[in-house]
C-alpha cells in the first residue's frame, strides 16, 4: 500500500528524476516487543498494547507525519504522541533508550548500530511514502551529486 504525493504541480524548471517506495516498520525497546510478541495475533489485543504505548511520532504538521497518522486512524490504532519529533535518528535513538515505540522508514534503521535495544515489530499492513528526487532541467548535475543519488539512494 503506498501513500500518494501530495498534488502539486513541478515548476517548469524542475524535473523528477527518481521516485521510490519508502516502506516504514514499528519499532519499539527490546522490553516492550517481548511484550508485544507474546500478544496472541489479534487485533483488538495488539490494539490495546498499542494505546498503552508512549509514541514519538514526526511532526503531524509535516506531510508524512499527517499521511502516518491517517493510515494508523484507518488501522484502529490511536496513539496520542507523547512527544513530536522530526528527525528518525532521535526518534529511533529515543526508542533504544526505552521512551516509547514509533514508526520510521526501514532504511533509516540500516545506520544504527546497537540494534538489541530495539526491535522490529512485524505488522499485517505496512505504512509506505514515495520519495522523489528533484533537480533543476536547465542545469548540469554536479558528479559527486549523480553519484549519490545512484550509489546510495538507488
Amino acid at each position: 500500500q503506498t501513500c500518494a504525493l501530495p498534488i502539486w504541480r513541478l515548476p517548469r524548471t524542475i524535473r523528477m528524476t527518481h521516485k521510490f517506495a519508502d516502506a516504514f516498520t514499528l519499532i519499539a525497546p527490546a522490553g516492550a516487543a517481548a511484550a508485544f510478541l507474546a500478544l496472541p495475533r489479534y487485533r483488538r489485543q495488539r490494539s490495546e498494547w498499542m494505546s498503552r504505548q508512549n509514541w514519538l511520532l514526526l511532526e503531524e504538521t509535516s506531510n508524512t507525519g499527517q499521511q502516518l497518522r491517517a493510515w494508523m486512524s484507518k488501522q484502529g490504532w490511536r496513539g496520542e504522541p507523547t512527544m513530536q519529533l522530526d528527525n528518525f535518528d532521535l526518534i529511533i535513538n529515543l526508542v533504544a533508550l526505552g521512551l516509547g515505540v514509533s514508526f520510521v522508514p526501514i532504511r533509516a534503521l540500516a545506520l544504527y548500530g546497537q540494534k538489541r535495544t530495539l526491535r522490529r515489530l512485524a505488522l499485517p499492513d505496512r505504512f509506505m511514502r514515495e520519495l522523489v528526487v528533484v533537480v533543476r532541467k536547465h542545469r548540469k548535475m554536479p558528479s559527486h551529486l549523480a553519484s549519490f543519488i545512484e550509489s546510495i539512494l538507488f
